[in-house]
């Protein structure tokens, strides 16, 4: 999903209209330059019960483009059980080389509801290695994390996307909540 930002003809020198604003996305020297960015959020909560099978969230996802260089960072809301808890990692297109970051809680870490202290995790995976976060213990008290990366497409371009699953199956849902936020901007 592209958002549009807010533009006026005053403060750009450019018509707001949804025709500039379409030129502007489709516009391959935007692209080749890397002078917009790909951005998506998450609206409602995706709910993930009694699986441990990794899934693509339907909102954090986006189309790359072949031998391209992208910046990848993804604010990830979410909240589970202890018993469940939630892992991650990334979707991208076949060929594709790099490492994702992860920040946040880490596993195994109960977060006190009224308090964001507690270890952290600092590490650089592949793009699908598991990376499980730590929780408040609850599918409502909300926990953030923050990965991040550079993703360079080979000969094929394709979906990039977070996925996501419990570690350990459970009836309780885990949730990446509302409010999630992934930004993609090609750098080459």
């Amino acid at each position: 999903m592209t958002t549009r930002p807010s533009i006026t003809q005053a403060t750009a020198g450019f018509p707001a209209s949804d025709a500039w604003w379409n030129a502007q996305v489709y516009n391959p020297i935007n692209y080749l330059y890397g002078q917009l960015y790909i951005e998506a959020y998450k609206a409602t909560d995706w709910q993930i019960t009694n699986t441990t099978t990794f899934a693509s969230d339907p909102d954090l996802q986006c189309t790359l483009l072949p031998n391209s260089t992208y910046r990848v960072e993804i604010a990830l809301h979410y909240a589970a059980i202890d018993l469940a808890r939630l892992k991650t990692q990334w979707l991208v297109p076949s060929g594709a080389t790099g490492n994702r970051s992860a920040v946040g809680p880490d596993q195994g870490v109960i977060l006190s509801g009224t308090s964001s202290g507690g270890s952290g995790r600092w590490g650089v995976h592949a793009f699908t290695t598991a990376v499980t976060y730590g929780t408040r213990d609850s599918n409502s008290n909300i926990c953030a994390a923050i990965e991040e990366g550079l993703i360079f497409t080979g000969a094929s371009g394709g979906t990039f996307a977070l996925q996501a699953a419990q570690t350990t199956a459970n009836a309780t849902f885990s949730k990446v909540a509302q409010g999630s936020y992934m930004r993609v901007k090609l750098l080459s």
